[in-house]
């Protein structure tokens, strides 16, 4: 009796392995987009709180519009109500603008913009009503950009 597959056996389990590598590849996917989906979301509520916590000390909103202010957020100052200098980076606890992650035609980007400048609207980065002194701000990302069935303009 010989020991051993044959070739039969063989493109079998061939088969098998290949039937299995193709019903994984896109659950990989959807995975990768959940988690960006879930960045976006995490940095939204964190950029949110400093906010928020940064109006409470000095009354006023940051401008997070301002050149170079995306990329050092130390730069971005103000006097507390107590007569302390402070800037956005003690709020945020991170020295820059976090980037929206990269998908399809939208590459990473920490780009802060004006909440009505339609001109760079679904590009990538944030959306800020820093003019409107509400302090809103949301994701710069067409609907459903993660495959989340997420509409980024009301989250």
């Amino acid at each position: 009796m010989k020991k051993g597959f044959t070739i039969l056996e063989l493109i079998i389990v061939l088969g098998a392995l290949a039937l299995f590598f193709v019903m994984a590849v896109p659950r990989l996917s959807d995975v990768r987009d959940s988690t960006k989906a879930a960045r976006v979301q995490k940095d939204l509520v964190g950029m949110r709180i400093a906010l928020e916590n940064f109006y409470t000390a000095t009354g006023e909103y940051p401008d997070l519009i301002s050149e170079g202010a995306k990329d050092d957020l130390k730069l971005v100052k103000k006097e507390s109500t107590e007569g302390k200098k402070v800037n956005f980076a003690q709020f945020l606890e991170r020295d820059s603008i976090p980037e929206t992650p990269k998908s399809g035609l939208i590459e990473e980007s920490n780009l802060v913009i004006d909440w009505d400048d339609l001109e760079q609207e679904g590009i990538g980065g944030w959306k800020y009503n820093y003019i409107g002194k509400t302090g809103e701000i949301h994701a710069n990302l067409p609907d459903n950009m993660y495959n989340q069935l997420i509409r980024w303009s009301e989250e």
